[in-house]
């Protein structure tokens, strides 16, 4: 062994070096030729550390798993209303989920737990005659103690026999704080035409009373093409109705009445249409149709319905339509030559619904016009 390593010494280090010099340079040189040989070694595992990345497909699934909420773009980019209201996704991405079958990722803000008391659930499966393509359901909010009111809407239909064909009628509400709940079992037991849930009837639940109105027309008579929206102390002409849809272009999709423009949120707690800014930021309302009367087709109806639980609920109906109208891209229309909310006065040439009763004289006139048509009918 030492005979080899004289012999390597003699051959790499000079004969005139000391002993110290040669042990040091032997040990630099081997250090020169380990290194020369790793070199290359960790260049090439450094360049391929750099440049590995993961193959594209599991990229993709890490980005889909990382969030679980839907990737759904502001409808209010370009919203020359500049209202906000939640959620503020596209709504017209939920419609495209809804009709491909799939569950919308959303937890809802304005569920409607409530139950049908009183359900007329057969009352839209007669079609209309001939299967003509216009059948309108006429949908009336309507207080319990309003039966005079229901009773002067179901004897106008009677003067129109033959449009009875076309329309179906419905009377919308709750349940009452009174006694009259009893009654109105009654009622629906003669007439049949009662939708009730059980939530309290009061005005601050008039969006419950909405949402429960459009959800049993899409639920229950979606074979209707048009739905009239009023209330119940106003008159409606059914023919004008009809011969109006008839003239339509685009009868599909409408939503008409008398449209309302920038309409200021009331902040004032004395006032019936009062909102809390926590509810609603915005200081006023996006268009909104007036909600004593409108007309709107089924296909804007389903829309409405599909999109009301994931939008946040507010006590004043009409203008929670508006939000909702504005959230599917859907602008009113205005027609107030169609509906007039001052008095009735050409509800026999062209209006097709008007606020019948202004005061309480003309409620007790139409009640007393009831009872003497009941007394006729029995020859009393």
């Amino acid at each position: 062994m030492k005979q080899t390593r004289s012999h390597v010494v003699t051959i790499v280090c000079p004969i005139q070096a000391t002993e110290t010099d040669i042990t040091m340079r032997c040990r630099w040189n081997r250090w020169r030729m380990l290194a020369s040989f790793l070199a290359p070694i960790f260049f090439v595992f450094l360049f391929t550390l750099l440049s590995f990345q993961p193959p594209e497909v599991e990229i993709n699934v890490r980005k889909r798993t990382k969030t679980k909420e839907p990737q759904l773009l502001t409808n209010y980019t370009n919203n020359p209303y500049n209202i906000s209201h939640p959620y503020n996704v596209n709504f017209e991405e939920l419609l495209v989920m809804k009709d491909s079958g799939q569950d919308i990722p959303l937890k809802p803000l304005n569920p409607h737990p409530h139950k049908y008391i009183l359900n007329p659930s057969n009352i839209c499966m007669d079609p209309p005659p001939q299967n003509e393509s216009l059948f309108v359901l006429i949908l009336i909010k309507s207080a319990p103690d309003n039966f005079h009111l229901r009773q002067t809407l179901r004897m106008s239909m009677e003067k129109n026999p033959i449009e009875q064909g076309y329309v179906r009628i419905v009377f919308l509400m709750g349940t009452s704080k009174k006694e009259l709940n009893k009654n109105i079992l009654v009622e629906n037991a003669l007439y049949g035409d009662i939708v009730q849930q059980n939530f309290v009837d009061s005005y601050q639940n008039l969006t419950l009373k909405t949402v429960m109105g459009y959800n049993w027309a899409v639920d229950y008579c979606s074979n209707a093409t048009h739905i009239l929206y009023k209330d119940d102390d106003f008159h409606f002409n059914v023919k004008n109705l009809l011969k109006f849809l008839g003239s339509q272009e685009h009868p599909q999709s409408l939503l008409v009445g008398y449209r309302v423009d920038k309409a200021p949120v009331m902040r004032h707690p004395a006032s019936p249409h009062f909102v809390k800014k926590e509810e609603y930021p915005n200081k006023v309302y996006p268009p909104y149709l007036a909600g004593g009367a409108y007309v709107v087709s089924m296909d804007v109806a389903k829309r409405f319905a599909v999109a009301f639980p994931y939008v946040k609920f507010i006590t004043v109906d009409d203008s929670y339509l508006g939000i909702v109208a504005m959230k599917l891209n859907i602008l009113p229309q205005m027609n107030d030559s169609l509906f007039s909310f001052k008095d009735c006065k050409d509800l026999d040439s062209k209006v097709i619904a008007c606020r019948g009763y202004t005061s309480h004289k003309e409620i007790f006139s139409a009640w007393k016009m009831y009872v003497k048509r009941i007394l006729a009918k029995f020859y009393i």
